[in-house]
């Protein structure tokens, strides 16, 4: 055992000091931070492959495979690529119609609304302080096959304009007008003439404005009402517009003006309106 005095350990420390350089703490200091940054490295490392099996992989959905198919598909994509039977191609459109029955099932003159019609021509328009008045004549024809009777001929002159309804400008067969004449009967292929005028007051008149304008589209209703031999009723109805004759042939048809004062307008002509 070796024993020393104090003084002479405390001599030796300080010599062993004296030995070590002055940057030996730096060294130290250094040495001691990366020993640290490598324990941290493991611990994040180990804690990341500890999180690993959290981690959720979004899933991968495989197309099945062509053979996979179920024999439904299958079938539907063979009929696909096969070219469609003759049968198959046709379109239902043009499919072979069922015979028609027999004419005699119902009546041909009842059943033909086109066997009536009614043919008007516009003689004369004129405008007064109160009314205006157009002069017309009228005609009807039986182009059915059997003879009608108990005719009455319905009609009356309104205002076109865009703020009225359909129905209080067009004839239509539900609709009764004014009777302005009757005939006993009509043979097939016969055609019965009447004149007379419509009358309508200014203040029933609903002009259309342009500028200083007022303009006034005419409409001639007419209803036609006869009985078949068959009993069953027979209607026909037709609306035309009348206005001037344009100074062009073919062109479209002038509205009267209103704002003009009284006149007789005798260049006039009408056009059925479908």
């Amino acid at each position: 055992l070796e024993c020393r005095p104090a003084a002479a350990q405390a001599s030796s420390n300080a010599a062993d000091s004296a030995a070590l350089p002055d940057w030996w703490p730096w060294a130290a200091g250094g040495a001691i931070g990366v020993a640290f940054g490598l324990l941290l490295a493991m611990l994040l490392r180990r804690r990341a492959e500890r999180a690993l099996p959290v981690a959720f992989e979004p899933p991968v959905v495989h197309e099945p495979a062509p053979q996979a198919a179920p024999e439904p598909v299958q079938a539907l994509r063979a009929e696909a690529a096969e070219p469609l039977p003759e049968q198959a191609t046709k379109a239902p459109s043009v499919a072979e119609p069922a015979p028609a029955p027999a004419p005699a099932a119902r009546p041909a003159a009842a059943a033909n609304p086109q066997g009536l019609t009614i043919a008007l021509e516009a003689r004369r328009m004129s405008a007064s302080l109160m009314a205006t008045t157009l002069s017309y004549r009228l005609m009807v024809t039986n182009h059915g096959s059997q003879p009608l009777s108990a005719l009455a001929v319905e009609g009356d002159m309104v205002s076109a304009h865009a703020s009225l309804p359909p129905d209080q400008q067009m004839a239509n067969g539900g609709q009764r007008l004014e009777l302005r004449h009757a005939l006993v009967a009509l043979a097939p292929g016969e055609s019965a003439e009447f004149t007379g005028d419509f009358r309508l007051p200014l203040a029933a008149v609903t002009p259309i404005r342009s500028g200083d304008a007022a303009y006034f589209v005419p409409l001639a209703r007419l209803r036609v009402e006869a009985a078949t031999p068959n009993g069953q009723p027979l209607i026909c109805a037709q609306t035309f517009v009348v206005g001037e004759q344009p100074e062009t042939p073919g062109g479209a048809l002038r509205p009267f003006r209103l704002d003009l004062g009284p006149r007789t307008y005798s260049r006039i002509g009408q056009r059925a309106v479908s």
